[in-house]
């Protein structure tokens, strides 16, 4: 198999700093990734991931994400090859596919066509709904504008407390904007987008604030997803915070419902989500496999190698672009491939 462009580029680069851009030449398949790519869930929804570039350095991010001593390069989808990969997993979900959500590791409206990928996502038959996810700090009234004329259906939006300072602290950006964060929620409400508060609750941190932003999604008349706060192995900690189950979770937004007359228990069907069949398995977990490596990974020590037309995040491993390499499959869930060079 033989990789082009970008491989080139990436053999010029030992390093690997920088922004890592894949296109049609560089024939990276798209299906395997966490971080970049198409992701299935077994759902009518797929996730879509242009880019991993992030302008916030939240202190409780589940990914880490701007953290560049965790991920010390960024990715960048050209737009026709990634939608040419996500015609390619509606056709192999039989077309049982009717939204796509917009989200990223990072900030979404980071990727430079964010309004040209919502457009040509609404173009493609199948889809009658498409979303994004955002912390808003990028949107201004001329974006949103082309957000709302390119079909965009919904902005899922991370605000997290209506307090100034705490807002700063939260973002981990002395220069986030709590007034045009609140300015942009009212441009989006008072247009055809839908707009979908979605603070993530920190125990200890945020409780005083939960009321009043359920209480701003209201003079709003939008929806609000209060999201719980989860730690991953290489997610920023809130050390303030204090740790919750689902159970505690569930039993909490019920509390909130209660006080505060509001729906907030959100499941796939009030998003119109259904189950669907999820795209076949192209590698098996334990399955030894011969792959190509064709770039780093998102995390150091890592990279990304390509079997049976499928990227492959291999584990441990610091092979050049271009080496062939024998892999065990760890993982297959979700069709994020993840195995170690054996």
């Amino acid at each position: 198999m033989e990789f082009m462009s970008q491989l080139q580029i990436l053999k010029e680069q030992p390093k690997f700093k920088g922004l890592i851009k894949i296109d049609r030449l560089s024939n990276i398949p798209l299906i395997g990734m966490i971080h970049i790519g198409v992701i299935d869930r077994g759902s009518s929804l797929l996730q879509v991931r242009a880019s991993t570039a992030c302008n916030m350095k939240c202190t409780f991010c589940s990914t880490a994400a701007n953290s560049y001593n965790i991920h010390p390069y960024n990715y960048e989808v050209e737009l026709s090859y990634l939608v040419e990969w996500i015609k390619e997993v509606i056709k192999l979900k039989n077309n049982q596919v009717n939204q796509i959500n917009i989200d990223s590791v990072g900030e979404p409206t980071a990727y430079p066509k964010i309004a040209e990928l919502v457009r040509e996502c609404k173009n493609l038959p199948q889809i009658e709904i498409v979303t994004m996810q955002s912390n808003g700090t990028l949107l201004n009234e001329k974006l949103i504008k082309s957000l709302e004329e390119a079909g965009l259906n919904r902005i899922n939006f991370s605000i997290h407390s209506l307090e100034k300072e705490q807002s700063k602290t939260l973002f981990g950006a002395q220069n986030y904007n709590l007034k045009k964060t609140i300015e942009n929620c009212r441009l989006i409400n008072n247009s055809k987008i839908g707009l979908n508060l979605t603070p993530v609750y920190l125990p200890g941190i945020n409780d005083n604030q939960i009321g009043s932003l359920i209480g701003f999604a209201k003079e709003l008349n939008c929806r609000i997803s209060i999201q719980k706060y989860e730690i991953y192995k290489y997610s920023r900690k809130e050390k303030k915070a204090k740790a919750q189950n689902w159970y505690k979770f569930y039993k909490y937004l019920e509390e909130l419902e209660k006080k505060h007359n509001y729906k907030l228990k959100l499941g796939p069907s009030d998003f119109k989500i259904y189950k669907s069949p999820k795209i076949p398995l192209t590698l098996k977990r334990g399955e030894v496999t011969t792959g190509y490596v064709v770039m780093p990974g998102w995390i150091k020590n890592e990279v990304i190698a390509v079997a049976n037309n499928r990227t492959v995040t291999v584990l441990n491993c610091c092979s050049n672009p271009g080496e062939r390499i024998r892999i065990k499959i760890l993982e297959t869930k979700d069709s994020i491939y993840i195995g170690i060079k054996v």
